[in-house]
């Protein structure tokens, strides 16, 4: 009998703890990170990319990420689609992608290095919609790496550019230089969002995202 009132007991201080762990690496302060709006040369940007741009939304993301697979389909139906009820977002933000690859996932950093070498021919949200398109096929494949090739293939990219490209120093540099500048604005989980530098959240619904954005 002991045993089992030890074991429920010990069951209960788990929860405890595991919730209370979400709740710290889910909460956000009220600092803002000013740097992360800064647009470099080697930012993949989107919507509103013209030299007037005001507002900025950055998500640190990693392609193996259910969340960030989610978070994806949420943007390209709800703002990105024709006739989508938000797409005057894109009219007034400007979108920038940056990696965070997380060490639990055996091929974020892969697919992180093949979306870098798609950018380098001008494909990288193309390629970037195929990986989280085809996140179940790839995460659990033990060739990850072979079909990044295949998808590469099937966009028309010139092969022997692409494995150059996703090979070299410049595409892990570019790579890590996401992942450091994320983990300076205090990101502990993907996605992660930073509106004009403030870090939003915690985002508990789609609808909690949409908000500061619909306020623009």
């Amino acid at each position: 009998m002991n045993k089992v009132v030890i074991g429920i007991v010990s069951l209960i201080a788990i929860f405890i703890f595991l919730l209370v762990a979400y709740q710290f690496t889910n909460t956000t302060s009220d600092k803002t990170f000013p740097e992360v709006s800064v647009i470099n040369s080697t930012d993949h940007v989107t919507w509103a990319t013209d030299s007037a741009k005001k507002n900025v939304l950055v998500e640190y993301s990693d392609f193996q990420c259910p969340a960030c697979k989610s978070f994806y389909e949420f943007m390209k139906s709800e703002i990105e689609a024709s006739g989508a009820a938000n797409a005057n977002i894109m009219k007034k933000v400007t979108f920038v992608y940056r990696h965070f690859p997380l060490a639990q996932h055996a091929y974020a950093e892969d697919a992180a290095y093949a979306a870098e070498a798609a950018a380098k021919q001008g494909k990288f949200f193309e390629f970037s919609a195929v990986l989280f398109d085809k996140q179940k096929e790839w995460s659990e494949n033990k060739d990850a790496v072979k079909k990044f090739e295949s998808y590469a293939k099937d966009l028309g990219l010139d092969m022997e550019k692409f494995k150059k490209d996703r090979d070299s120093k410049e595409t892990k540099d570019k790579v890590n230089a996401d992942l450091l500048s994320g983990q300076k604005a205090e990101v502990n989980s993907t996605p992660t969002f930073y509106l004009n530098g403030k870090k939003l959240g915690p985002i508990n619904s789609f609808e909690e995202f949409l908000k500061p954005l619909q306020d623009l």
